[in-house]
């Protein structure tokens, strides 16, 4: 009798364990970028911006993220969240007016990035979904998301320390995010909207079968573009 329990107890324990893990799989994963400098609300505020995101009116992550950092994977159940967010308070977080009352949603597995960002010279909320499909070894992906107050923007790639280097261009429209695969390396990456108009330039480095994640961020009318990067390593 007693082995029979213990054996009854297992297999609860098992299914347990087992729905547990189901419903983990079925999340979804959210990160928060934080793109819009201070100079782009006032003159007077902090560059940095710190924010404070209130999500469905209970979960205040992050809290003070400042501008040109990235925050997460925050995971949640699929579904579509509201997503509140504030100039930070730091005696109190998320309790300043929200500068942006925005939603996003999200699909079992996927993982997406919330981007804070200035369009049409308001602030935004901006979503993409990351592709993390696997890299073939040697390489590298890199993501261009356009989340810049600006037109459409073309981001060229040049190899350095290498004999001889190679470009790779990669051009995207406003909200919209495009991906290439290069070989992995370091790299210059120049941002420029038309032909002649230099927003951005950054030397970055692209690891092995990971995916870089560079999203434009600022307004070109201020001739305040800004890369904010995110790496996924291990991506295969």
């Amino acid at each position: 009798m007693k082995l029979r329990t213990r054996v009854v107890l297992q297999l609860a324990t098992l299914c347990f364990v087992l729905a547990a893990y189901g419903f983990a799989a079925d999340n979804a994963y959210l990160y928060m970028v934080h793109g819009i400098p201070g100079r782009d609300i006032a003159d007077n505020l902090n560059p940095g911006f710190p924010i404070d995101v209130l999500i469905n009116g209970e979960s205040c992550l992050p809290r003070g993220l400042t501008f040109d950092n990235t925050n997460g994977p925050l995971s949640f159940p699929t579904g579509t969240y509201a997503v509140q967010i504030s100039d930070a308070n730091t005696l109190a977080p998320c309790t300043n007016p929200p500068i942006i009352d925005s939603q996003v949603t999200l699909t079992s597995g996927a993982s997406v990035s919330a981007v804070a960002a200035i369009s049409g010279g308001q602030p935004t909320l901006l979503q993409f979904t990351d592709n993390l499909s696997p890299v073939t070894p040697r390489n590298a992906r890199f993501v261009f998301a356009h989340a810049a107050d600006a037109g459409t923007l073309q981001a060229t790639l040049t190899q350095l320390y290498v004999k001889d280097p190679k470009t790779f261009t990669v051009t995207a429209g406003p909200g919209k995010q495009q991906s290439i695969s290069v070989p992995a390396g370091t790299y210059l990456v120049q941002v420029v909207a038309g032909s002649t108009a230099l927003l951005a330039s950054e030397q970055i480095g692209l690891a092995d079968q990971s995916a870089t994640f560079t999203y434009a961020t600022g307004e070109a009318a201020n001739n305040y573009v800004r890369l904010v990067n995110r790496a996924v390593q291990g991506v295969f």
